[in-house]
């Protein structure tokens, strides 16, 4: 028979792991912060169903005339959502001799591996084959200045694109591509001068991650080693977009399971989500292909 404090120590190990699970994998992983999320928890099927409206014109009648005829096609984006999943095998002898807090520890590991997993599958859909309205800024192993992002952004106005609330745009870089538009931003003077074009910490509040850099030309920045490699392995493939071009799924929110392998002497832990992302507007993205390499 359990003893009973055992029982309450495994409980409160759980909860610890979780708890440290989710925080690590909610700072880590930005997709669900700048994708336009479709949350699906406990709703039926896998699947959620997308629609995209068209654009419609207005006109200006004459009295008493009829007002003319839009045609309303709505397009639909499928977004099926998939298992994403991490294990972590702790020994016994590993629980009773380590001096540090065990829970806090495998929940980071589980945390931080499935941001990155839930990242990288977001981010695999900045690809010339994907984004193909508007075309790419940038290029292999090209340089990336805070230029390339303020012609990404006029491309953006000229499509209409929608910003979020506080009428910003999104961008997402790798670390290395980011390097150069700070390190240009910087050797200009603007990092103690508070000039306008100065990356700034306004919208700050988003995300309270390193993953986010500042703000330049109304697009908040972001920073993730999630963002692919370009077919030239020196380039990476980032984004600006309005929050409307891409969906995140969330079919399930993170969860935590054990189950204990007595012949082998240690438990696993299991950190599950199930997660979907598609593009819903190309034209509302633009591509940012540049050099990750410092």
């Amino acid at each position: 028979m359990a003893q009973p404090e055992l029982q309450i120590a495994d409980s409160q190990l759980f909860t610890n792991i979780l708890q440290e699970a989710i925080f690590t994998a909610t700072e880590k992983s930005i997709a669900g912060g700048v994708f336009n999320v479709y949350d699906m928890t406990g709703t039926p099927g896998l699947t959620a169903q997308i629609p995209v409206y068209p654009t419609i014109t207005a006109s200006a009648p004459l009295q008493t005339a009829d007002v003319s005829e839009s045609a309303v096609s709505i397009a639909q984006v499928d977004i099926t959502a998939s298992e994403i999943a991490a294990r972590v095998d702790v020994s016994d002898l590993l629980s009773e001799s380590t001096s540090r807090n065990m829970g806090s520890d495998v929940g980071v590991m589980i945390g931080g591996a499935l941001a990155e997993k839930i990242d990288t599958d977001a981010f695999a859909l900045f690809t010339e084959a994907k984004l193909t309205a508007n075309p790419h800024v940038g290029g292999d192993d090209v340089e990336l200045t805070p230029d390339h992002i303020l012609q990404a952004v006029y491309t953006l106005r000229g499509q209409s694109a929608p910003t979020d609330a506080d009428g910003d745009y999104y961008c997402v870089l790798h670390p290395k591509q980011a390097f150069n538009i700070a390190k240009v931003l910087a050797n200009a003077g603007y990092a103690s001068s508070g000039a306008a074009a100065a990356l700034s910490n306004v919208g700050n509040s988003l995300l309270s991650s390193s993953a986010f850099v500042g703000k330049i030309f109304n697009v908040k920045m972001f920073q993730s080693t999630a963002i692919a490699a370009d077919s030239t392995t020196t380039s990476g493939l980032g984004a600006v977009f309005s929050p409307q071009a891409f969906g995140h799924v969330i079919k399930r929110p993170i969860r935590l399971e054990t189950q204990r392998d007595a012949s082998r002497r240690l438990t696993e832990y299991i950190g599950t989500t199930a997660r979907g992302n598609e593009v819903i507007k190309a034209a509302y993205a633009v591509l940012v292909k540049g050099n990750k390499e410092v």
